[in-house]
């Protein structure tokens, strides 16, 4: 019940930026695009997958040749034996007209305060205003790259509401 009542704030917060508020008591509709791209970094312990090093990097591009697409982002770190792990903080930012980033186990660790090469897996959680291309690619080897897999992340589309929280939250005050 927690999880659904964070999850419902979260959709309003979000929803409520990057147009000015109407003078007259209209709520226009919004749609908040969630993107939920897997990574798995670091060196296994054994126990939950094959020995080796994993590393995963993330591409986004703003699909919008024209406008600019503010996001926010954490990451749901997943543990073993069914235990849900922390959640980061937000942060985020703009993606401009037709230009992309990239999200690498690096950004992982610093933004969910991991020590680098420790073993790793979980969401990173790309909340957007705006249509995005998400692409996750994963390798994985010993000395040198094994295996290789891309995979483009599906939006989920939140039809909300707009607030003064969800202004807040993707202005980054």
């Amino acid at each position: 019940m927690k999880r659904a009542v964070s999850i419902a704030t979260l959709l309003i917060f979000l929803a409520s930026i990057s147009m000015p508020f109407p003078a007259k008591a209209q709520v226009r509709q919004l749609t908040i695009f969630l993107y939920a791209a897997k990574f798995v970094c670091g060196k296994s312990d054994n126990r939950i997958v094959s020995p080796g090093q994993y590393f995963t990097a993330i591409n986004v591009h703003n699909a919008s040749p024209t406008t600019a697409v503010r996001y926010i982002k954490r990451f749901a770190i997943a543990l073993p034996e069914e235990r849900p792990g922390k959640l980061s903080e937000f942060v985020g930012g703009t993606i401009p007209p037709d230009q992309a980033m990239g999200i690498d186990c690096e950004n992982i660790y610093k933004h969910t305060n991991t020590p680098p090469g420790q073993f790793l897996e979980g969401y990173a959680l790309l909340y957007s205003l705006g249509e995005l291309d998400v692409v996750s690619v994963h390798t994985a080897g010993h000395s040198e790259v094994e295996t290789l897999h891309t995979e483009r992340v599906p939006a989920r589309r939140f039809p909300i509401g707009r607030s003064k929280e969800m202004t807040r939250m993707f202005s980054l005050q």
